[in-house]
């Protein structure tokens, strides 16, 4: 009987172990967010908001946030004040509820001209040349890459969102894993991540950031530019940012394709894409 009796108790222990496993993986903390709603960006599905401090998480800032429950995001305009449940897991980040305390004034739209001055950077066409500094202090331009398939993202080293640049940085550390199994692949890729924070971000500060994620500086660089170089960029690639005095920095995400000829290939916007279909698109854009 107690043999019988033995392989039961271990099964109810396995299943036990995996359900506390389960519930520390599934962990969600929730703050209460009260602020004014700057934008609604449905493709995304984020809402940016100008919030007050989160006590003992974040400080007063603007930032969009995801949500799950996509009702809100008719629910909503620019210019309301509203109260919100932030929640955040170990991976992502979202608002949980969203309620509205105050109608706003309606959203300005842009004219034509103002549409027109962005000067968006257009598929199929070469980016402008901007000069960085790599995690070494090396100037880094990326016309020097011509030959090789390019995959670039934007982070700043201080983000405290799971699913912002913690997110992207997960990710392309999962690409270069991906790619340099395929050995004849060898010197066709590189990856370049920008930093949204040049005062705090320098070469010293990028690299130490770097080998957190293990980067093989061979092929996966982490960049620094002027902040008029960096509007360039955000402006072309209709990427938003906005410093705050605390240090931390308001963004939207954007994973940019360029291909052997240097031209641009895809805008990916938002987390939502995987490690999988960037490194399967990097493949065919390298045997093309």
């Amino acid at each position: 009987m107690k043999r019988q009796l033995i392989p039961i108790f271990v099964l109810v222990l396995i299943a036990g172990c995996i359900k506390k496993q389960e519930n520390q993986t599934t962990e969600i903390t929730t703050f209460p967010l009260k602020g004014q709603v700057v934008r609604v960006m449905p493709d995304e599905h984020r809402i940016m908001i100008a919030h007050g401090e989160i006590p003992n998480y974040m400080k007063a800032m603007t930032m969009p946030f995801k949500v799950k429950d996509t009702t809100f995001l008719t629910m909503v305009h620019p210019g309301d004040s509203i109260l919100a449940t932030l929640a955040v897991s170990r991976t992502e980040s979202w608002l949980a509820t969203v309620s509205v305390l105050g109608k706003g004034a309606p959203p300005k739209v842009l004219t034509g001209n103002e549409i027109l001055f962005k000067q968006l950077f257009r598929e199929g066409e070469p980016i402008p040349d901007v000069e960085f500094l790599n995690q070494d202090s090396r100037k880094i331009h990326l016309d020097a890459y011509k030959g090789k398939v390019l995959a670039l993202t934007f982070i700043y080293t201080r983000c405290p969102l799971p699913d912002f640049c913690i997110r992207m940085s997960d990710n392309f550390a999962r690409i270069q894993r991906s790619l340099k199994k395929d050995a004849f692949l060898n010197g066709s890729w590189h990856l370049f991540s920008v930093t949204f924070d040049p005062d705090y971000d320098r070469p010293s500060v990028l690299k130490g950031y770097a080998k957190t994620y293990n980067a093989d500086f061979a092929d996966w660089d982490f960049l620094v530019t002027d902040k008029k170089s960096l509007q360039k960029l955000a402006d072309g690639f209709d990427l938003t940012y906005e410093p705050d005095q605390g240090g931390l920095i308001a963004h939207t995400l954007r994973t940019i394709l360029i291909d052997k000829k240097g031209n641009l290939v895809a805008i990916l916007k938002g987390n939502d894409w995987t490690p999988d279909d960037v490194a399967n698109r990097i493949r065919d854009l390298v045997s093309k």
